[in-house]
């Protein structure tokens, strides 16, 4: 089977395998989503790196409109079930196997404030990426907000992920240059860069320029269109 990737703008993902949509960061009102025809008809899982609103996004709207699985990190879980949406906790290196398909937590070096529709700041805990393996062999690394962390070269050995997500846009994450350090680290095979081209400035990492620094490297870089796809 393949897994079918599309990218819909910022760091928002949909993940589709034999009939199964996961969402990730579902920030479905980004500027750069590419237009009501991508809204979702139906969501199996999401997954929300962390508490920052252009991640969180549309998160309770859709979990109480489609009742997907959640797992997330333990507080943000219990925040989630507050405002009425089953979610799974979870915290770094545990696994949630869900109907075969296999999603670990990682560290993120970032923050993960969320901001309420008062204004208050909320801490629905420390940010994380993911590692999504498919009984097909397929695995994706989404990086979430980070900066390069040692923690990648465990995460290289422990789940082996063959395509990472990777933030490119610099300022609140890694750059190009840091992101093509991470895609080396990890020894990824494709890297498909996410989060960037959101707001300019400040997100002004380029594909481009994570193309130069990968140069000789061997890995593959899949730079997408919001709304694009490509099947793995």
């Amino acid at each position: 089977m393949t897994v079918k990737l599309t990218w819909l703008g910022h760091a928002a993902c949909q993940l589709e395998y034999e009939g199964k949509i996961i969402l990730i960061d579902p920030w479905l009102s980004n500027p750069k989503f590419p237009g009501d025809e991508y809204q979702p008809k139906k969501v199996d899982i999401i997954l929300v790196t962390h508490g920052h609103n252009d991640h969180f996004g549309d998160t309770i709207e859709l979990g109480k409109q489609f009742k997907p699985k959640i797992p997330v990190i333990h507080e943000m879980s219990v925040y989630l079930q507050k405002q009425g949406v089953e979610a799974i906790g979870m915290n770094y290196g545990g696994t949630v196997d869900i109907d075969g398909i296999k999603i670990s937590m990682v560290p993120a070096s970032h923050s993960a404030g969320y901001a309420d529709n008062e204004g208050n700041l909320i801490n629905l805990g420390n940010p994380a990426g993911y590692v999504i393996r498919f009984p097909d062999g397929n695995s994706f690394y989404h990086a979430g907000d980070t900066g390069v962390t040692k923690e990648m070269a465990i995460t290289r050995d422990l789940f082996s992920p063959k395509v990472g997500l990777l933030p490119i846009g610099g300022h609140y994450t890694m750059d190009p240059k840091g992101a093509a350090y991470a895609a080396k680290l990890m020894k990824l095979e494709v890297v498909v860069p996410i989060h960037y081209g959101t707001f300019v400035p400040p997100l002004v990492g380029t594909p481009e320029e994570l193309s130069k620094e990968l140069e000789g490297s061997g890995i593959e870089i899949k730079p997408l269109m919001p709304g694009d796809s490509i099947e793995f």
